[in-house]
């Protein structure tokens, strides 16, 4: 076979690429950004339907949070394309195709298996370095990687010129984001994106000892009785303080854009954070309250015991 950097469907190798190595893994870099791309879209897309404590990701956030990713990612994802290419893809390609030449068995059929120890080589030190689970890494690394070695091996095998599958990766990907960004607003605007919902509790439901992971603890009994234990304050300097002490407490109705919740009267604690607001679900209510601004304040949150 002649060195043209290009392989039969039956062919047992890759030769030597005239356009470098980087040509032996075509368009990766376009498919690896436009997952990330995609990925981060529908992210965005979705806050809205999971805005459980009102820090404004949903509605005209999550639309200008659409346009951001859309206009801004792009750049900065390809960049990144073209570095996962030359560290991860082209290894891979290149190990397929080492394997290819030392067995009867043709090169595409050892890209999987290369992908895997490529990922297991690169897990290591990113386990050292960050921590966590080796499988889970390792895992994660290949879940990445199989797009755009999927399509380099795919390029090859059917001898597609490098430059028309970054053309038509970049068309597609191209066309499809705006048309995303233009059905998350559609779907804001309409309703069709569903927004997160509080559960509708009765005065019987709140009822019972809330507590969170910082030590904040309500009890609210059946007469209006509450005693609170670690009440967070905001205090000048930014940072919540805590109050204890005990008075009363009632149900409020949600009002405009403020949610339904408890309202506590407690006389030791009148700077302390008295009003509570619903989240969660039916099944696990929450109320929840934010110390401080929605963009770098501090949430805290209780659930029924």
């Amino acid at each position: 076979m002649r060195r043209t950097g290009q392989v039969s469907p039956g062919g047992s190798r890759w030769a030597s690429p005239s356009g470098g190595w980087i040509s032996l893994a075509p368009g990766a870099e376009v498919a690896f950004a436009a997952q990330f791309l995609f990925g981060g879209l529908f992210w965005t897309l979705t806050l809205g339907t999971h805005d459980d404590y009102d820090t404004g990701n949903g509605g005209v956030g999550g639309m200008l949070g659409l346009l951001c990713v859309g206009v801004f990612a792009p750049p900065v994802l390809y960049l990144y394309g073209w570095l996962q290419a030359w560290l991860f893809t082209v290894p891979v390609m290149m190990l397929s195709n080492a394997i290819g030449v030392r067995t009867r068995v043709p090169a595409p059929w050892w890209a999987l298996p290369a992908l895997l120890v490529v990922s297991a080589a690169y897990a290591v030190p990113l386990t050292l370095a960050l921590g966590g689970p080796y499988v889970i890494t390792c895992c994660a690394i290949a879940i990445v990687g199989v797009i755009p070695a999927g399509l380099a091996v795919c390029a090859r095998m059917r001898q597609w010129p490098k430059a028309k599958v970054r053309k038509w990766l970049l068309i597609v990907t191209g066309a499809a984001v705006p048309l995303t960004i233009v059905g998350g607003i559609v779907g804001y605007t309409t309703g069709l994106i569903p927004a997160y919902r509080p559960p509708a509790l009765v005065r019987a439901d709140f009822v019972g000892e809330w507590s969170g992971e910082d030590g904040t603890r309500l009890v609210l009994g059946a007469g209006g009785e509450v005693t609170a234990q670690g009440l967070p304050v905001e205090q000048p300097t930014g940072d919540a303080g805590s109050c204890t002490g005990s008075g009363t407490w009632k149900d409020t109705a949600a009002i405009g854009d403020h949610r339904a919740g408890v309202s506590l009267t407690v006389p030791d604690c009148k700077r302390a954070e008295l009003r509570w607001a619903v989240a969660g679900t039916a099944e696990r209510p929450e109320l929840f309250v934010m110390i401080g601004d929605d963009d770098d304040g501090v949430l805290r949150i209780l659930r029924k015991r």
